[in-house]
């Protein structure tokens, strides 16, 4: 059994314990490769828009943000603000992959003769010619057509065409939860190398099936295409906006997507993908999707949050899920934060909500990481919501657009809301 078939098959023990043994046995690139292959294979069947793209560009940036590890990590990521213990770093990425595996078994999966497609003509015509051409087809929405572009585009050793051409007809049309741009703009972040060629095919043929769906068939009035999609653009601050952020952070909507969609629009914004119009744009549209004008500075404060309301309680426990590294994790967390991992646990909201104003900063990597594992390590294997908003907000933290207390207490709040029942 491969960790591929053991995904598409629905085998969730075998997902986890198979990307388990991978680990220092293959390369961290042919993991990912094959973990988004099998992301590929996710069909949605209730809504419009498939998770497993967006939860594997989470948990892939969780472990970067944990520290180095070059058995799982092919490059070795930036220094996080908050140092992770480095007795817990291995053990909770180790239990990150393989809540990720579990997840990608329990989703629903294409069945095959509908599923990716992976003898497509990829001539290459000249590059701009390809592009003018995988915009059309999204637009007409010639699925097979967008994906054979999207091919030819994304063999080059840099795509940068195909990644921002991507990433801008993504944000013509969020749509009210943000689905639009975070889904492309998370598949995008984590599409294989063309030289994993079934993975890299069957990514593409997801990310076009999802395009000729959510793009406009017209391109929306007063939204500005950059004329130069051949390098990055130039960096767009969003310091201005950070009252914005943070009000998509407490009033998060249904499943976070407000907070989600707020961190896709600043990861956006931070590397280039889109100009600073198209910032503008997806401001706008997020403003419009959390439905209130911006909360004031002191309105967005851990205090002020705390003593209008406390978060929602639970009646039980959610049940734990039980990975080759989860009793690793959570024999760390009693032995070193028990307070923390208790108060966390504790059936009652403001237990540990009352603790937040006075944590000091030494015991901050500590607080992330516990959170980390209560999103992954409880409730349901197919739920993904509580994992990609746990990331996106603490990913705003280390961006320095939100504080640390107003993103412990709104991860908490919704991680009570969402694990609650499950």
């Amino acid at each position: 059994m491969t960790l591929f078939k053991a995904c598409i098959t629905g085998d969730e023990p075998g997902a986890a314990s198979l990307v388990s043994e991978m680990v220092s046995k293959s390369q961290p690139s042919a993991i990912w490769a094959i973990l988004m292959h099998a992301a590929a294979w996710n069909e949605q069947r209730d809504f419009d828009t498939p998770h497993s793209s967006i939860m594997t560009h989470s948990i892939h940036r969780m472990i970067q943000e944990l520290g180095p590890n070059p058995d799982i990590l092919s490059t070795k990521p930036a220094v996080s603000k908050l140092k992770t213990p480095k007795d817990l770093v291995e053990p909770l990425q180790m239990a990150l992959l393989e809540r990720l595996a579990l997840h990608l078994a329990a989703i629903d999966h294409w069945i095959k003769d509908r599923g990716p497609r992976y003898n497509v003509d990829t001539r290459l015509d000249s590059l701009d010619m390809t592009m003018r051409n995988y915009t059309q087809s999204i637009r007409k929405q010639a699925h097979m057509g967008a994906l054979s572009f999207a091919l030819r585009l994304g063999s080059r050793d840099d795509p940068v065409r195909l990644r921002r051409t991507t990433v801008s007809l993504a944000a013509e049309d969020p749509d009210n939860l943000g689905h639009g741009f975070i889904m492309p703009m998370s598949l995008i972040a984590e599409l294989p190398q063309s030289g994993y060629k079934l993975p890299y095919q069957a990514a593409l043929w997801h990310l076009a099936e999802y395009l000729v769906r959510k793009v406009p068939r017209k391109q929306p009035d007063g939204f500005k295409v950059d004329d130069q999609m051949d390098k990055m653009s130039t960096p767009t601050s969003l310091t201005k906006h950070k009252n914005l952020i943070a009000t998509s952070i407490v009033e998060y909507g249904v499943l976070g997507h407000n907070g989600i969609f707020a961190q896709r629009i600043a990861a956006a914004a931070k590397t280039g993908l889109v100009h600073s119009h198209t910032i503008d744009w997806l401001l706008d549209r997020l403003k419009q999707n959390i439905r209130m004008k911006p909360l004031t500075t002191q309105q967005l404060t851990a205090d002020k949050l705390t003593s209008r309301k406390t978060g929602i309680d639970w009646e039980q426990l959610p049940s734990g899920i039980d990975l080759p590294d989860s009793g690793k994790v959570r024999l760390w967390l009693v032995k070193n934060a028990n307070d923390y991992w208790d108060k966390m646990m504790d059936l009652k909201s403001n237990v540990f909500e009352n603790v937040i104003p006075d944590i000091p900063k030494k015991d901050w990597p500590v607080v992330k990481a516990a959170q980390y594992a209560m999103c992954a390590l409880n409730g349901a294997p197919r739920a993904s919501h509580v994992i990609i908003f746990t990331q996106a907000v603490w990913s705003l933290a280390e961006q320095g657009l939100i504080d640390n207390s107003l993103a412990v207490l709104q991860v908490h709040r919704m991680l009570k809301q969402y694990l609650k029942g499950r």
